[in-house]
């Protein structure tokens, strides 16, 4: 493809999708071409605010002549949605989590490699500026060797069932700790690297209508001694936080995705004052960055690019949830079984 052609686009699932549909609007190197939802109000209302064509059917819009798919239709989905894009020779971007069950995952991945397309996850957490900042932080060795990492997925979906109530249906039999706790699973993997054992309590105590657990905590163990903690709740009484604490041997990090900083303590520059206070290192707030995201995708395919959130990194967040949902049925703490990347440049 020319390098002056901007990429056509095609949104799937006009809720989150809206995101997407604006973010593909304002990007100079994409056109938003078109959009589908089921509901044909929505579709044709967001087709006319976003000014692209509002498809029929799902056939329809797999069909077009779209460069990429963005699919953000319910986690259930996705594994249909991905391979119909996919199989038509779309170049695929999917909402997290990949698939609710590392099977449905699986069978993505098998698309992928049969139809040679580019594939990105919408693991938003890493395009956030304050998780970005922890992540370059620790990685020029600002708080010397991380010695334990935890992070939260606190929200409460109450009153955010979904289109239809998806998220509480007791056919679906959604999991929040996968379907939520995907944004904080991912991003202990991405900050930490790839726990190799968990172990998880689950209750149901805030949902209690709902048909899955709606809050849990997973302890993690990594290679190298170091140790985590994960907590989801889906149904928790406060304000939406994805606050998170790297503690190391020469420092902490604490930061979230809705702060305008994040807090640094330095034990080499502070430890002569009586206050030992945290640094404030201000950073944009962008707590759901798909602008950053489209845009590192975009960049990938003009270069020929390996996608960081491919379908592998994708596959083995679903798979640590799952690893810890098993510990909880079982009450043992259960080894999690990881995808090989088996990585080529456009998977």
């Amino acid at each position: 493809m020319s390098a002056t052609r901007k990429y056509k686009i095609g949104v799937i699932g006009l809720h989150m999708g809206a995101q997407w549909a604006t973010a593909a609007g304002k990007n100079p190197r994409a056109e938003l071409a078109v959009v589908y939802d089921k509901d044909k109000e929505t579709c044709s209302s967001k087709a006319e605010m976003f000014s692209a064509r509002p498809a029929d059917s799902e056939e329809d819009f797999f069909s077009s002549d779209i460069d990429v798919a963005i699919v953000a239709t319910p986690d259930h989905f996705h594994r249909a949605n991905s391979i119909a894009a996919l199989s038509r020779g779309k170049h695929v971007i999917c909402e997290k989590p990949l698939a609710p069950t590392v099977r449905e995952c699986r069978e993505i991945i098998k698309a992928v490699k049969k139809y040679g397309k580019f594939f990105m996850v919408g693991q938003v957490c890493r395009y956030a500026p304050g998780f970005k900042m922890a992540k370059s932080l620790i990685e020029d060795g600002a708080i010397g060797e991380p010695a334990f990492i935890e992070s939260e997925y606190a929200h409460d979906y109450a009153h955010a069932p979904g289109v239809d109530n998806w998220r509480k249906d007791p056919k679906i039999k959604r999991e929040g700790f996968i379907g939520g706790g995907c944004h904080a699973l991912d991003l202990v993997r991405w900050l930490a690297g790839d726990p190799c054992e968990v172990f998880c309590y689950t209750n149901r105590k805030l949902l209690k209508d709902w048909p899955t657990d709606d809050t849990g905590v997973a302890v993690l163990k990594f290679r190298d001694n170091l140790i985590g903690k994960v907590f989801v709740s889906v149904g928790v009484k406060r304000q939406y936080t994805m606050r998170t604490v790297i503690c190391g041997t020469a420092g902490t990090i604490i930061c979230d995705n809705t702060s305008p900083a994040i807090r640094l303590y330095k034990d080499k520059y502070l430890e002569c004052s009586k206050t030992n206070k945290f640094w404030d290192i201000p950073v944009n707030v962008a707590s759901h960055n798909v602008a950053e995201e489209l845009n590192e995708f975009i960049g990938c395919l003009e270069k020929n690019k390996q996608i960081n959130t491919d379908v592998y990194e994708g596959t083995n967040t679903v798979a640590l949830g799952e690893a810890a949902l098993k510990s909880a049925r079982t009450g043992k703490p259960v080894r999690i079984n990881y995808i090989a990347t088996g990585r080529g440049k456009n998977v």
